[in-house]
């Protein structure tokens, strides 16, 4: 797939994710869905977020920052970072509904997603 398409693709869904999560935000009651009401609006805030987090990070590190040599990887560590910042904001924002978003458990999870990356940079180095 090129880069063209890959933008294209990815802003399509990205659009329709924060467009699924805009309807579900309106038209969804938390008290009368229950656990799947819940589950559709943090996996749809999820992937709008990462979207969005990846395009725009994909628009800093090639645009910006004139990193164009090699695409395909610029997209494969954006998409990484995108994830893995969602999983935070995410895991924050049910911690934070559970009343359990404490300063230790924000910590954890955020060592918890610099361990990952740190595997994952590991993994990359090994592979040079």
């Amino acid at each position: 797939m090129s880069f063209k398409w890959y933008l294209i693709f990815m802003g399509f869904g990205t659009a329709l994710a924060w467009v699924a999560w805009i309807i579900i935000i309106q038209g969804v009651n938390p008290d009368e869905a229950g656990g799947i009401g819940l589950l559709f609006f943090y996996s749809t805030l999820f992937l709008a977020i990462t979207g969005t987090l990846s395009l725009g990070g994909l628009m800093y590190r090639v645009g910006i920052r004139k990193r164009d040599e090699v695409l395909s990887r610029e997209v494969r560590i954006t998409f990484r970072h995108a994830v893995l910042l969602s999983f935070i904001g995410i895991g924050a924002l049910g911690f934070s509904a559970q009343g359990m978003l404490k300063w230790y458990t924000l910590f954890v999870l955020i060592g918890s997603v610099v361990l990952i990356e740190y595997v994952f940079l590991l993994i990359q180095e090994a592979r040079r």
